[in-house]
């Protein structure tokens, strides 16, 4: 795709289209729809910590369960992209409904197999098992808006609405999760895992059942007559830093935030404080709909990144909990943004064929930013302090930044509003 070229085929009509309300949004789906995504995330959010705060009550130490929290996401990333691809080429129904059959098995095993007197690879194959078979419901639940979209005239401000709901459900659940985890595992080490193997039956297979099920997509998919015949590399590579970038910010602050109150003794305030952040990245996700459509989507992904790196350091300067969660708040104020365009541009540059693949990848690399930036963090706060460890989440802006500015490049500058014509929100 010629740089430069893009940025031309900017529908004028839509770009003057009023921006879509979420009650609208929501209704063409339907409540079903949107109850059943949001149920069938919740088995993600919850797992991370039950499988942890299982293993430690049953094998007494943190350092055996962190690796099975490891085993999950190393599963969950190695695996993420071929269900994704899977999701495509199958159909939406045959791999909601076998991964969560296959994750069932693998968490049934490893409640049977976390014991002492059991082998400790047999506990950490089931757990990655159970993150490997993860049916990526959120880029299945992108797909879905995406098609809907492509036979409708306001398509560029169903699928900017569809986008940022998408992405303040995924901070919701991410926040709702652990606590259902760590209330449940307080009454029964067991319950958060057989909680969500129950979720997942209920939300994940009712999800993959449901009557937007994307059919595999040989037997043909709705297409928009500007949507591309093949994958824009380059920038799905880009994309994928940006929201490494943002996976990066949130791994290292939340990591940073958790030392910060635990060496002050005040590790219950912890959830709390960090939620403001997903309250903040949530609610101004949910507002980047009203943003006008001659903000185009790189150029929010420049000023929403670079806000993220200069609000940042503000995590480094707190002093207690309530200027820790003043900071968090504002820095989720500025990723919020930066994440929900990320998908909103994918989803243009993506064939009707590739698209629950090329969602998973910028998911997949999601999660892998938030796992090296914990793993920074981590070396930071021994080496420094939880305060110093915040830089990551500096770091985690500035590269966000970065890369959407070579995306503005790619998509012809500011008045471009994402690869396709008629599709800036």
């Amino acid at each position: 795709m010629p740089r430069g070229k893009v940025g031309d085929k900017v529908d004028r009509r839509t770009a003057m289209a009023q921006h879509l309300g979420y009650r609208t949004l929501l209704r063409s789906m339907g409540p079903t729809f949107t109850t059943l995504a949001i149920v069938g995330r919740l088995p993600t959010s919850i797992l991370p910590l039950a499988l942890l705060l299982y293993a430690q009550s049953q094998l007494g130490s943190f350092a055996l369960a962190g690796l099975a929290t490891a085993a999950l996401s190393l599963g969950g990333a190695s695996g993420a992209v071929l269900i994704g691809h899977l999701s495509d080429t199958l159909g939406h129904r045959v791999v909601g409904v076998g991964t969560t059959l296959v994750q069932t098995v693998a968490l049934i095993g490893f409640l049977l197999t976390c014991r002492p007197d059991a082998p400790l690879p047999a506990m950490l194959t089931c757990a990655a098992l159970a993150g490997f078979a993860n049916p990526q419901l959120g880029a299945m639940a992108r797909a879905r808006w995406s098609q809907a979209a492509a036979v409708r005239d306001d398509r560029g401000p169903y699928t900017a609405a569809a986008m940022a709901w998408e992405g303040a459900v995924d901070e919701v659940s991410f926040v709702v999760g652990p606590v259902l985890a760590t209330t449940l595992a307080a009454l029964a080490p067991a319950a958060p895992v057989l909680l969500a193997i129950g979720l997942a039956w209920v939300g994940q297979v009712g999800f993959a059942l449901h009557r937007t099920a994307l059919p595999p997509a040989r037997h043909g998919r709705a297409r928009h007559p500007d949507s591309p015949d093949r994958i824009d590399w380059t920038l799905l590579v880009l994309l994928g830093v940006v929201t490494g970038a943002v996976g990066l910010l949130f791994g290292g602050s939340q990591t940073a935030i958790a030392a910060f109150f635990t060496l002050r003794g005040e590790q219950a305030v912890t959830g709390l404080v960090y939620g403001t952040m997903a309250v903040g990245s949530a609610s101004m996700g949910l507002l980047s709909n009203r943003l006008p459509a001659r903000f185009s989507l790189s150029d929010r992904i420049v000023v929403f990144g670079l806000g993220s790196a200069l609000t940042a350091p503000l995590l480094v300067v707190a002093w207690d909990a309530a200027t820790m969660a003043l900071a968090c708040l504002i820095v989720g104020v500025m990723v919020g943004p930066t994440l929900v365009t990320a998908y909103a541009l994918a989803e243009r540059i993506a064939p009707p064929e590739r698209l629950s693949t090329v969602l998973t990848v910028l998911s997949t690399v999601g999660v892998v930013g938030v796992a090296a930036g914990s793993a920074v963090a981590g070396q930071l706060i021994e080496a420094f302090s939880p305060q110093q460890a915040a830089w990551t989440a500096t770091l985690g802006g500035a590269l966000a930044t970065l890369a959407g500015l070579v995306v503005m490049r790619r998509v012809g500058g500011s008045g471009a509003s994402g690869p396709r014509r008629g599709s800036q929100p």
